[in-house]
C-alpha cells in the first residue's frame, strides 16, 4: 500500500502538482507502528485528479476528496469554523496553511515522493518527546470541533504519549462539549480508547464519563459492559 501511495504522489509530480502523504501512516512510520491507512494531499483541485485517474471514485468529491486504491486524496484547504464541527472549506495551493488546519502537531509529518520526511511543524520533535499538542490555539481547536477532546485521549492511550499543558486545562476547560458529539463519532473514538487502561484513566481524570454517559466507569472489569453502556445510553441522543 505504501508503494502504491508513493506512486501516486509520482504521477501527481509527473502532471505538474505537489503531493504528500500525511497524518497517521507517515506518524506511525515514524514510530515503527506497522500502518496501511493511507491519506494524500495534494494542491490538485478534485476536477485535476480525476483527468490524471479517471477511474477513481469520487463519492465525496463535494467535500474534495477522492479515493484512489482505498486510499483518500484530499485538495490542500483552509477551514472555516461556525457553530458546528462542520466547516466552510476553501480550496488553497500552500501545503504550509493546509497543516494547519491539523488536529495536532504529530499528525502534520508528510512523507513526499522519494519516501523523505517532509516536517514543517517540528512534528518529530514532538514524537521523540512523545507529547500530544495542537496545532494552534488549543482552546480554539477544541471548540471548533470537540471530537479533538477524544482523539487527543485516543493517542494519547494507543501511543502512550502524554497531553501538554494547555491541551489538559482546554479538555478540562471544554470537556463537556463531547455530549454534543453523535453516537457514531463517540463510540468509534470510545472504542479504541476503552481498550487501555491510560485511556479509561484520562476519562476519569478529565470528567468526561458523565458527558459521555458511562457510568461507574473505575468499576468496570470488562470492557463489553462499557460498550453496552454507549449503546444503550448514547445511540438514541
Amino acid at each position: 500500500m505504501y508503494q502504491k501511495g508513493l506512486n501516486i504522489l509520482k504521477i501527481l509530480k509527473e502532471n505538474g502538482y505537489e503531493g504528500y502523504i500525511i497524518g497517521g501512516f507517515p506518524r506511525d512510520k515514524y514510530l515503527n507502528i506497522i500502518s496501511y491507512d493511507i491519506d494524500i494531499c495534494t494542491n490538485a483541485k478534485p476536477s485535476d485528479i480525476l483527468k490524471i485517474f479517471p477511474e477513481a471514485i469520487t463519492t465525496n468529491i463535494k467535500y474534495g476528496n477522492i479515493i484512489i486504491d482505498n486510499m483518500q486524496i484530499t485538495t490542500y484547504r483552509e477551514e472555516k469554523y461556525d457553530k458546528n464541527r462542520y466547516p466552510k472549506v476553501k480550496y488553497v495551493d500552500d501545503l504550509k496553511i493546509d497543516l494547519l488546519r491539523r488536529d495536532f502537531i504529530i499528525n502534520t509529518l508528510c512523507i513526499d515522493s522519494n519516501g523523505n520526511y517532509l516536517d514543517i511543524y517540528n512534528a518529530k520533535e514532538d514524537l521523540d518527546k512523545k507529547i500530544i499538542r495542537t496545532v494552534g490555539d488549543p482552546y480554539q481547536k477544541l471548540k471548533e470541533d470537540p471530537l479533538r477532546i477524544l482523539r487527543a485521549i485516543r493517542f494519547a492511550s494507543t501511543l502512550d504519549f502524554s497531553l501538554d499543558d494547555e491541551l489538559s486545562n482546554a479538555i478540562k476547560k471544554y470537556g463537556y462539549l463531547v455530549e454534543k458529539l453523535s453516537y457514531a463519532k463517540k463510540k468509534s473514538e470510545l472504542i479504541k480508547i476503552i481498550n487501555h487502561k491510560k485511556g479509561i484513566e484520562l476519562i476519569l481524570k478529565y470528567k468526561l464519563d458523565h458527558y459521555l454517559n458511562i457510568y461507574n466507569l473505575d468499576k468496570i472489569d470488562d470492557n463489553k459492559d462499557i460498550l453496552s453502556q454507549i449503546d444503550i445510553n448514547n445511540k438514541y441522543l
